[in-house]
C-alpha cells in the first residue's frame, strides 16, 4: 500500500534516532468513540481505567481518553462517576512520595560535581538530575528510607531534554536484611511507573544495567496504591 505507515517502526521506535517524540495513547471510556444509550452500562470500570493509565502514562505516553457527549450535549452520569473515581484513586496513590528528601548514594556521578549528585533524584525539582560520566553505561543507586517503609509503586523520570538513555534496569528492596528483586524494565523516558508487590523496606536499590549513553535520571519516587483501588 503506497504511503502506508511502517507499523513495526512506529511500535518499536529507533534506539539510534536523534529526536524524542512524545507517544500518544488514545482510547475511549466506552466501547466506541460515540455515546449510545445501550452502552451506558459499559463504561470502563476503575480497574480497566487504571490498567490503561499504567500502560500509557506509566509507560512514557500521553493518555488521550475519549469521553463522548450524549444526545443532551452532556457527559453521561456513568462516565462522570467513573472519571471521578479514577481521578480520586490516582491522586491518592501519588499524594505522598516515600522517597522524598531521603539520602541517596550512587557508585558514580558526573565529575563528582554537586550539579549531578544523586540527591537530585529525591529533591522534588524536575529540572535537577543525576548523571554519570560520559564513558559510564552501568550504575547503582541506593535510597536509605530511614525506617521500614511500605510501597508498591516506583516512579522514574529521565531528564528528557537529553533524550532517552537508559535501556535496561532493575529495582530491589532491602526487606528483613535481604535484597529482594521487585521489578525489571527497559526504557524510562519522561515517566515510567513500575507496579510491584507491596513491600515494607528499609532501602531501595536501582541498578542501571544498560544504556545507550551516559545514564541520567531526574526523579525516583516511591508510592503506595490508594486503598480505594482494591475496594472498587
Amino acid at each position: 500500500m503506497v504511503g502506508a505507515a511502517d507499523q513495526d517502526y512506529l511500535n518499536s521506535g529507533d534506539a539510534e534516532g536523534t529526536s524524542w517524540t512524545v507517544p500518544l495513547c488514545d482510547t475511549s471510556i466506552r466501547p466506541g468513540w460515540f455515546s449510545h444509550p445501550e452502552e451506558d452500562d459499559k463504561v470502563k470500570s476503575l480497574p480497566d481505567l487504571l490498567e490503561v493509565y499504567y500502560k500509557s502514562v506509566g509507560r512514557n505516553c500521553v493518555l488521550l481518553l475519549n469521553v463522548p457527549p450524549d444526545t443532551r450535549g452532556q457527559l453521561h452520569e456513568n462516565d462522570v462517576a467513573a472519571l471521578r473515581r479514577f481521578r480520586r484513586v490516582v491522586d491518592e496513590t501519588f499524594a505522598v512520595d516515600r522517597a522524598a528528601g531521603k539520602p541517596v548514594q550512587a557508585d558514580q556521578w558526573r565529575l563528582r560535581h554537586e550539579k549531578f549528585a544523586p540527591g537530585h533524584l529525591v529533591d522534588g525539582d524536575p529540572e535537577s538530575y543525576w548523571a554519570t560520566d560520559d564513558e559510564v553505561r552501568r550504575a547503582t543507586l541506593e535510597i536509605d528510607l530511614g525506617a521500614p517503609t511500605r510501597f508498591d509503586r516506583v516512579l522514574l523520570q529521565e531528564p528528557i531534554r537529553f533524550g532517552q538513555r537508559i535501556s535496561e534496569l532493575s529495582v530491589e528492596a532491602l526487606v528483613d536484611g535481604e535484597w529482594v528483586p521487585l521489578a525489571r524494565a527497559t526504557t524510562v523516558g519522561y515517566k515510567r511507573i513500575l507496579r510491584t508487590p507491596v513491600v515494607t523496606a528499609d532501602r531501595v536499590r536501582l541498578r542501571i544495567v544498560a544504556a545507550n549513553n551516559a545514564p541520567a535520571l531526574s526523579t525516583v519516587g516511591l508510592f503506595e496504591a490508594s486503598p480505594s483501588e482494591s475496594s472498587n
